[in-house]
């Protein structure tokens, strides 16, 4: 079953003080290009992967462009990066291939996630209980990425015909019986970068463990 990633990166980055998060490198390589590598680890087609970009769109594009072609995602836009993630993961599923059949959806600034924590995540999606449509990752209570939905949940998301297509929220919120909370004990779903102290704790631990 061929599944489409959307990369969400179109944030201010503003209590990281304003910066791209997804470019903060750490052991010499940049988040995102660490992402790319585990997807292309996991077999993803660079054609089925999506970046959606928006206050740091520039800088993201130029960073990409040094990558090799084959690490390179598809870039689209969100016009209103303001806005909530909303209309970025709908620009993003509008961007991805037709023939996709089900859809990732992962957070650029996500420093610990690996080829086989998506492996883990897509087979349990496979594994999901009748009648789910949406899974998302809870560690001890949180909600995670990768969040999984199937083509009929991205139509429903990202209509252009519709003039107020639901976020993905409001989505759950409507059919909470559609919806699997994969409780998971893996921390990698749930780490993300938003504050200098998040970053100095990663860097922390890295030392430690090495």
């Amino acid at each position: 079953m061929t599944t489409g990633f959307v990369i969400l990166a179109a944030g201010a980055g503003t209590r990281m003080g304003g910066v791209a998060k997804c470019l903060i490198t750490l052991g010499g390589m940049s988040l995102i290009e660490r992402l790319m590598c585990q997807l292309d680890a996991l077999g993803a087609q660079a054609s089925d992967r999506v970046i959606v970009l928006g206050h740091h769109e520039a800088a993201i594009r130029a960073h990409l462009g040094q990558l090799p072609q084959a690490l390179r995602p598809r870039c689209v836009v969100n016009p209103h990066p303001e806005e909530d993630t909303a209309s970025s993961l709908r620009a993003g599923l509008q961007a991805l291939s037709p023939r996709v059949q089900q859809v990732a959806v992962l957070l650029a600034d996500q420093p610990l996630i690996d080829a086989d924590d998506l492996r883990e995540a897509l087979r349990a999606y496979q594994q999901r209980p009748t009648g789910t449509r949406v899974q998302v990752p809870m560690v001890k209570g949180q909600p995670g990425h990768p969040v999984l939905f199937d083509a009929g949940v991205r139509a429903d998301l990202g209509d252009p015909a519709q003039p107020h297509p639901p976020s993905l929220r409001q989505w759950r919120a409507a059919h909470p019986k559609s919806v699997h909370l994969w409780s998971v004990d893996n921390p990698h779903y749930t780490h993300d970068l938003d504050t200098p102290e998040d970053l100095d704790a990663l860097a922390s631990a890295r030392t430690t463990a090495h």
